[in-house]
């Protein structure tokens, strides 16, 4: 079978989960419209670099969103496959794709592709979701398995350790005229997030429960998927990690 032509997964659970709600409604996209391009783009930029990517590598990025980072390394000159559990992203994914871009729906715990890509990139702390740590190997497993042998893998999460340091945090923020109400409360090993709000006199409430690793979870992780880490960095310009100020936790790996 012609891999580009196969039938991806989709979840085949029937109770939705949390992040099946929120990342498929229009308020998720809403509320996170700030996301800066040109951070990304810089991100992306340094990895180009960094890896010095030959023209029409295969690239999968995992939990896609709505493609801003396909989008770009494909006029790249890159051949990218992107992958989100969101219908509604994929959904509006799917006008950009060409000859060398390419969107599916998918469930990240299920292997998509095997020994396919060369290079398989988990951005912006699209991981660590689910209420199993048993799930959270699972995902990992099925990047290495995407992978082709010696081909290089990249998470990008955000500093745990930091944001305990943090603490818990209760914010505000305006958006289109929707006062978005944020609660974030640390509890055991997660960071939960309450979002609520008011628009056109209904009120609407989501969660958002998502992991705190440390880089020796993250590495252990890696050793269970059969993956190498090369290299740790803390920052978008890849400056080297430091778990009491850095804001990200960047691991290089390669499939062994």
């Amino acid at each position: 079978m012609d891999p580009r032509q196969e039938n991806c997964s989709s979840p085949s659970h029937s109770e939705k989960e949390w992040f099946e709600t929120w990342f498929d409604s229009p308020y998720y996209h809403i509320l996170y419209q700030h996301r800066d391009d040109k951070e990304a783009e810089h991100f992306l930029d340094s990895l180009n670099e960094k890896f010095d990517i030959p023209l029409h590598s295969r690239v999968l990025d995992v939990a896609c969103g709505k493609g801003r980072h396909s989008i770009y390394l494909n006029k790249k000159g890159l051949d990218v496959t992107g992958f989100d559990l969101s219908a509604e992203s994929i959904a509006y994914d799917k006008q950009f794709e060409n000859a060398t871009l390419e969107f599916y729906r998918h469930d990240m715990r299920q292997i998509f592709r095997v020994n396919y890509f060369d290079y398989v990139l988990n951005l912006f702390s699209s991981f660590g979701y689910f209420d199993s740590e048993h799930d959270n190997i699972r995902c990992m497993q099925a990047n290495a398995a995407a992978l082709k042998k010696n081909g290089h893998f990249v998470m990008d999460y955000f500093n745990a350790a930091k944001v305990r340091k943090n603490g818990n945090q209760d914010h505000h923020i305006e958006v289109n005229g929707i006062s978005f109400q944020i609660k974030k409360t640390i509890k055991d090993s997660q960071i939960l997030k309450e979002i609520r709000f008011k628009d056109k006199g209904k009120d609407f409430h989501f969660e958002e429960h998502v992991w705190l690793f440390s880089s020796e979870t993250f590495q252990d992780y890696f050793k269970k998927s059969g993956l190498i880490v090369n290299e740790i960095f803390g920052s978008y310009s890849l400056e080297p990690y430091n778990e009491n100020t850095s804001e990200r936790l960047i691991l290089f790996g390669t499939k062994a």
